[in-house]
């Protein structure tokens, strides 16, 4: 992707910001996990929320200003977008799972990534797993790294042998691929039900050969773009069929993931 020299050279830079910024607020988080006096609220739409949500988001925030990116917005899931279209945004995502963090389940972690508004495209991208201690990253052009350490897709090319991650049934019949979600069930090796970007980090380092999602914010996915092509993957994302500003997509093994949206009519 074209991006202008001078904010290629400080990509490595601002992944080291957006890292610090993704793992500072990790004792926040912690300290509500398992708690017995969490406090859980619900959103319009529904979901949950704790304070720990927004607190973790108001100290990404406030680390992600100190990297001085010139005409970059931020947007984040619990305090709004503050991006005045900007052509780029800092986006974040301080607790993805909120509802496995609630149930007391590990399998939540932050996100962080750098957009560009009008490619939909990230540049550079995080996920920190607090309760495991692990973090993935990358920025274009630098490859993926867990924890220094490069990581790589897995090379599964054949459906009949993978293991994949989907969202529902239901909601491949919202998306009108229900007849797709048959075709897969009847011919993947193991599906799973795993979700948010625990799934992602794992797909990422190749313990899980592809994922396919529906109805995602831009927040939850510009990160797992980033991570996942870097890590020699391959990234297809379009915009829902059947929820306004919203993406589906399918990620994972480069050469399984045509197969995938082939198969399933994606």
């Amino acid at each position: 992707m074209d991006i202008p020299a001078e904010l290629r050279t400080r990509l490595p830079t601002l992944l080291d910001q957006a890292v610090r910024a993704a793992k500072g607020s990790a004792s926040e988080i912690l300290s509500g996990f398992r708690s017995p006096g969490l406090v859980i609220e619900r959103k319009a739409d529904t979901s949950v929320v704790t304070p720990h949500d927004r607190e973790a988001e108001r100290q990404i925030r406030a680390s992600l200003a100190l990297a001085r990116v010139p005409d970059a917005g931020i947007t984040g899931e619990e305090l709004g977008d503050q991006s005045d279209g900007a052509a780029l945004r800092w986006l974040i995502d301080p607790i993805d799972g909120t509802l496995s963090y609630t149930r007391g389940i590990p399998l939540f972690g932050t996100l962080v990534a750098l957009d560009d508004v009008r490619a939909h495209r990230g540049l550079l991208g995080v996920i920190h797993l607090p309760v495991f201690g692990e973090t993935y990253s990358a920025y274009r052009g630098g490859g993926a790294f867990c924890d220094g350490l490069a990581i790589e897709v897995s090379a599964e090319h054949d459906v009949r042998s993978a293991m994949i991650s989907v969202s529902s049934a239901e909601d491949f019949a919202k998306a009108g691929l229900a007849e797709g979600y048959q075709r897969l069930s009847g011919t993947a090796w193991r599906l799973r039900s795993n979700s948010d970007c625990w799934t992602h980090a794992m797909t990422a380092r190749g313990a899980i050969d592809a994922v396919i999602e529906f109805s995602l914010n831009r927040w939850d996915i510009a990160a797992t773009e980033v991570i996942i092509e870097e890590a020699g993957g391959r990234c297809l994302t379009r915009t829902s069929r059947t929820v306004p500003h919203k993406f589906d997509t399918v990620f994972g093994s480069a050469r399984l993931v045509d197969e995938l949206a082939r198969l399933v009519g994606f």
